[in-house]
C-alpha cells in the first residue's frame, strides 16, 4: 500500500529536538487505522452505499466478512474517532441481505438521503437551562 500523505510524522521530544520515525510496523498499524477510520466513515452516506452495490461489493462473501470484521469500531477506544456515528448504524444494516438487496432501488436510496439530510437540518444540542434564569422565574 502506498504511503499517504495525511499520515503525519511523531511530534517533536519535549526538548524541540525531531523525534526518531515511526517503525514499519507501527507506521503501517497508523496507515491501516487511518484507512479504515476512513472507509467506515464513508458508509454513512447512502449514495455511498449505493455505488457498493452498483459495484458489486455487497453480493461478495468476503466484503461481508470485511464488515464483519469492521465492527470493533463499536469498542470504547474506537468509537471516539468517529465523526459520523450514523455509520455504524449502516454498518449493523449492511449485515442483513434484505438491506443490502435494497440499495439497489434508486427510490430507496434516495429516501435514505432524505431522511438523512432531514435529519441534519433540523438536530440540534439543547442547551441546559440557564440555573440563574430557572430561579427568577421561579421567584415570580
Amino acid at each position: 500500500m502506498q504511503q499517504l500523505p495525511s499520515i503525519l510524522p511523531p511530534p517533536p521530544l519535549p526538548d524541540g529536538t525531531e523525534a526518531p520515525p515511526r517503525p514499519p510496523d507501527r507506521q503501517a498499524n497508523l496507515i491501516r487505522f487511518q484507512s479504515e477510520l476512513e472507509f467506515i466513515q464513508c458508509l454513512a452516506n447512502p449514495l455511498y452505499l449505493r455505488e457498493l452495490s452498483i459495484q458489486g461489493y455487497l453480493s461478495k462473501p468476503e466484503f461481508v466478512n470485511y464488515l464483519e470484521y469492521l465492527q470493533y469500531w463499536r469498542d470504547p477506544e474506537y468509537v471516539r474517532f468517529i465523526v459520523y456515528p450514523t455509520c455504524l448504524v449502516y454498518l449493523t444494516l449492511l449485515l442483513q441481505p434484505t438491506f443490502r438487496d435494497r440499495l439497489a432501488d434508486p427510490t430507496f436510496v434516495a429516501e435514505l438521503a432524505r431522511v438523512a439530510s432531514r435529519h441534519h437540518e433540523t438536530w440540534r444540542v439543547e442547551k441546559p437551562p440557564d440555573p440563574d434564569k430557572v430561579k427568577a422565574e421561579a421567584s415570580h
